[in-house]
């Protein structure tokens, strides 16, 4: 197949992908001469002449497909290879060899590479095995560009069985409308998930948590999402015709059997927030869900005692238009401590 050919499919196949590759050889000459057939072909080419940098251009450009030598100075083409990995640099990685040995090829596979020529190789087979690498690149976006559209788009998260945060959003987005629309109660319950001591959270301890929230509730009216979290898995069970007052009870009855999932999962702790729509005027003017969630994880973070986090969810419970428990005389954890000065007075 001419050269000119196999540009053209290419360019059809992948007119997405810059037609980039980064060729990596310390021997001038060499790098010189499949240099030139390359740019001729059509291609761009950045040359650099050992691993390190390689990985410098790496660091400033992208490069969909990398053709090394094998030894170099300074970082040869399989610790080059190893580092791509690493860095999770989206790449095809073809070696150029004059090795022959079962072992080195097991050597190269295992550190990631893609593919193998030799230097000698004809314009016409560089130029296919280009095309291939291409492709492949290609079809690993493509397919990586799916996944990500369809865990976007699916509703439950795979690993607790939960409604998926961006779920969670869009129905608590509807819940808050409905309820303030026909001025009704909403609350919803942030339960964090922690593992103490050598403990792990496996899959499996989520779908039996989440199971448990979900018996607990009411069918087809109560729901159970997860919620981003930097650490912890931390689930929002959200409650259409609960109020603020309403709240520490039902927290104590979801306590209480999220402890005996505990008792078969040692060193497993939870952790509890509570929110509710503020009754009244302040409505009006619209609750967003992300800050409803926000301000309970604020209250789950506080613990119940006075002090710089219970002011912070203070802050944004009032910013945010959204009720927590010890503004209204509830303690969702223990008892807390403005609850128990207001009794003294």
């Amino acid at each position: 197949m001419e050269a000119e050919a196999i540009a053209t499919r290419m360019s059809v196949l992948t007119r997405a992908l810059p037609t980039r590759i980064l060729l990596v050889d310390d021997d001038e000459l060499e790098l010189e001469l499949i240099a030139d057939r390359l740019v001729s072909a059509g291609f761009e080419v950045q040359q650099a002449r050992h691993g390190e940098d390689a990985l410098r251009h790496l660091r400033e450009r992208w490069y969909p497909v990398v053709i090394t030598d094998w030894q170099m100075p300074v970082m040869d083409g399989l610790a080059l290879c190893e580092t791509i990995r690493e860095r999770g640099i989206d790449a095809y990685v073809i070696m150029l060899t004059t090795r022959e040995a079962d072992a080195d090829y097991e050597r190269g596979y295992a550190a990631g590479i893609d593919d193998y020529l030799t230097k000698k190789v004809p314009s016409s087979e560089l130029l296919a095995r280009i095309n291939a690498a291409f492709n492949t690149i290609a079809l690993r976006r493509s397919l990586k560009e799916a996944r990500e559209a369809l865990e976007q788009s699916a509703c439950v998260d795979v690993e607790s069985g939960a409604f998926t945060p961006r779920e969670v959003t869009v129905r608590l987005r509807g819940e808050i409308a409905r309820a303030e629309r026909y001025d009704r109660p909403l609350s919803l319950i942030t339960v964090g998930v922690r593992a103490t001591g050598s403990n792990v959270l496996r899959p499996e301890l989520l779908r039996d948590v989440v199971q448990t929230l979900g018996r607990l509730v009411r069918a087809h009216v109560d729901w159970v999402g997860r919620v981003p979290s930097e650490a912890d898995p931390v689930f929002a069970v959200v409650l259409p015709e609960a109020s603020i007052s309403d709240g520490p009870a039902i927290k104590e009855r979801l306590r209480d059997a999220l402890l005996k999932v505990a008792a078969s999962a040692h060193e497993t702790a939870f952790t509890f927030g509570l929110a509710a729509l503020e009754r009244g005027g302040a409505r009006s003017q619209g609750v967003d869900p992300v800050a409803m969630i926000g301000v309970a994880e604020e209250c789950r973070a506080c613990g119940g005692r006075v002090g710089a986090e219970q002011l912070e969810a203070v802050r944004q419970s009032v910013t945010g238009h959204v009720a927590i428990a010890c503004r209204h005389g509830y303690a969702v954890a223990s008892e807390c401590p403005l609850q128990a000065r207001e009794r003294r007075q």
